[in-house]
Order: C-alpha cells, then sequence, then structure tokens
C-alpha cells in the first residue's frame, strides 16, 4: 500500500502555510494542526457581503464580488467541516440570504448573478438564468437545510424537498457531474426514509456519470474518490475495488512543489487565470490531503 511520505506531507504542509488563502490556511490549521475553529470563520467572512450571501471569489474560477448561490454553498461546504456552535450565526446568515433571494418561480436560486458577467471568469461561469441542470446547486442548498434543521424555514424544505425529488426522478437526465455531486452532498444529509425514496435515482446517477475505470478516464471527469473521501462514506462499497488504486494515483500526481493543481483552465483572462489557479492549488490540496488522511494514507509524522 502506497502512502505519502511524511516528506512530501511537509511539501504540501508548507505551501497550504505560505501560499494559500487564508481560508484554506485556517481550514488545514484546524483539522491538522489542531487550530480554532474561530480562525476558520473568520478567514470566511472575508468573503460575504453584506446581504449576508458569499461572493468575493470564494469560488476562484467566479471572480465577481456580488453574492451567488453558488459561493453561498461553497462557505456552507467549510462550515460543514466545523463541528462547533460557534458557526451557527454564520450558517443563519446564509440562510437569511437564500430565503430573501428564493426564486418561487423557478422553485430555486440561480447559481451565480448576473453581475458575474462584469468580471474575469471561467467561460463556464457566463450568466445564463436558470440552467438545465436544476439540481446544481439547488439539491445541496436543500441538503444545508436538512442539515441545520433548526435554522432552516420547515415551509420552504417542504416545497424544496417536493420539487428537487421530482426533478431526479422525472425531469434531470441524470448526466451531468457536477449536478450529481449536489445530489450526492443532499442525500448523505437526508434523514434515512427520504433517503431510501431517492436511492434508486442517486445509484442510476452515479452510474451513469462516476468513470470507475482508469483507463476510461479522459480529462476532465467525475471519478470516484469525489464522491467516496472516507472509507465510511455511503457509497463506498461501490468502490472498494478500485479505491486502493485511485489513492495510489492520487499520492503519485503530486506535483513537485507538494500540491495538487486544476486539470482545467479558462482559456481567457490570463492574469486573472494565474491568480484562480494558485487558489485552486491550495483548496486541492487541502482536500486531497483531507482524503489521504480519512484512509491513513499520509505519514503524517
Amino acid at each position: 500500500m502506497v502512502k505519502l511520505s511524511h516528506g512530501k506531507y511537509l511539501s504540501a504542509r508548507k505551501y497550504l502555510l505560505h501560499n494559500a488563502r487564508d481560508i484554506d490556511k485556517a481550514m488545514f490549521n484546524y483539522l491538522f494542526e489542531n487550530g480554532n475553529s474561530h480562525e476558520v470563520l473568520t478567514a470566511l467572512k472575508c468573503y460575504q457581503n453584506e446581504d449576508k450571501g458569499f461572493g468575493n471569489a470564494l469560488e476562484p474560477d467566479l471572480r465577481c464580488k456580488e453574492s451567488s448561490s453558488l459561493a453561498t454553498t461553497f462557505a456552507l461546504q467549510y462550515l460543514s467541516l466545523i463541528p462547533t456552535d460557534d458557526k451557527l450565526e454564520l450558517v443563519s446568515e446564509c440562510f437569511e440570504y437564500l430565503q430573501n433571494t428564493f426564486d418561487a418561480k423557478n422553485q430555486g436560486w440561480e447559481i451565480i448573478a448576473i453581475a458575474a458577467n462584469d468580471s474575469p471568469r471561467a467561460d463556464w461561469w457566463n450568466y445564463n438564468g436558470f440552467q438545465k441542470t436544476w439540481g446544481n446547486p439547488n439539491a445541496e442548498i436543500l441538503g444545508y437545510f436538512y442539515e441545520y434543521a433548526k435554522l432552516s424555514d420547515p415551509y420552504l424544505t417542504g416545497l424544496l424537498k417536493t420539487y428537487c425529488f421530482d426533478y431526479l426522478q422525472n425531469t434531470s437526465e441524470q448526466t451531468e457531474m457536477h449536478e450529481l455531486f449536489c445530489y450526492i452532498r443532499l442525500f448523505v444529509r437526508l434523514p434515512i426514509e427520504l433517503q431510501s425514496e431517492i436511492e434508486p435515482s442517486i445509484s442510476k446517477f452515479i452510474e451513469n456519470c462516476i468513470v470507475k475505470n482508469p483507463a476510461d478516464r479522459n480529462g476532465y471527469c467525475a471519478v470516484p474518490l469525489q464522491i467516496v473521501n472516507s472509507p465510511s462514506s455511503y457509497f463506498y462499497g461501490k468502490y472498494t475495488d478500485v479505491i486502493p488504486n485511485d489513492l495510489d494515483l492520487l499520492i503519485n500526481s503530486q506535483n513537485e512543489d507538494g500540491t495538487w493543481g486544476p486539470n482545467w483552465d479558462w482559456g481567457r483572462y490570463e492574469e486573472e487565470w494565474v491568480t484562480a489557479k494558485k487558489e485552486w492549488k491550495g483548496y486541492l490540496t487541502l482536500n486531497n490531503l483531507m482524503t489521504l488522511k480519512a484512509f491513513n494514507r499520509i505519514y503524517l509524522f
């Protein structure tokens, strides 16, 4: 079994502490070095706007300062990693923003603001209103309403749940990987009785999107470790035969500077892409270290 050597772990650590964004540095300290949650919350608040939503390039490919449901779900992803009550005020503010921007006609949220078109961005973040893959990010948002049920509006949660389940089972083409990831984030936060309602559809969605065989992977595609980040992950059993090799591949793909970087680029806004790429390297390196730690694949000491 291959493990990330202590020296290579230290290279990743050095990059995170000296080159990553403050939010990823604070999260690394919290998860790996007994840091405190206050530092994470302080760093995260730097991306928050007066409307309580998040923007300001928290998602590095979207550079606009304006709030969006996309960036707000990014904030909630960070908050889910902190099992302490001091985050709840910030969660409540995220929900306030989401409740104020809910589009009843379309039963959800536009993924980005129209103002995104005025800022540097990846070409997939051109504003086009409600996209065909409604579940991104709306299914994920519903997941947070269940995760923090005491803070969410029961009426809105119920309304969204009905539409979300119906869309998955009757409308979604179940072929777009980012929509799958949003439904996975919902699924793992649902009560067991609700999981059972949509598990057949989720399983079909997974089969359609996840490329199990490394030989069949070509560039930007969905792989098992993106939905199985620990041995306790719900869908781990589907991939026990390939996860060990995928972890080996992950370890062996580390860059010389200790990082893992994006396997995509914008093809425009070259100056801003340099900044975004550096931010992604910190984010991806942190997430890969989290996965390797969960599978006991790092020599931390």
